[in-house]
């Protein structure tokens, strides 16, 4: 059994890299009502990433249509919720669950 601990970026890549080893005997936990991680929390104006886009997303998953060099908040947090759905990990996620 594996255990994820968040839905960001490296628990959501975790959680699709395990699936698509086939390894199906594992659980998200994450203690939000959403993924995302930093791009859910950090909201205030002009949050953006200071690595560009097209290096700052899953190989298994590029995104050709980025809007700008640098991705936004809403844009980054908006392509992990699509990256959750397209590769299903979603039914693995306990969200509302916080771990100590």
């Amino acid at each position: 059994r594996v255990a994820v601990i968040g839905s960001g970026f490296s628990g959501l890549g975790t959680a699709i890299r395990l699936m698509q080893q086939g390894i199906d005997d594992f659980l998200v936990f994450e203690r939000a009502d959403e993924v995302g991680g930093t791009w859910r929390d950090n909201t205030y104006p002009g949050c953006a990433c200071d690595v560009m886009s097209h290096l700052y997303s899953f190989s298994f998953a590029p995104n050709p249509n980025w809007k700008s060099t640098f991705g936004k908040q809403r844009e980054l947090f908006d392509y992990l919720r699509d990256c959750a759905d397209r590769f299903g990990v979603r039914s693995r996620i306990r969200f509302r669950h916080e771990l100590t």
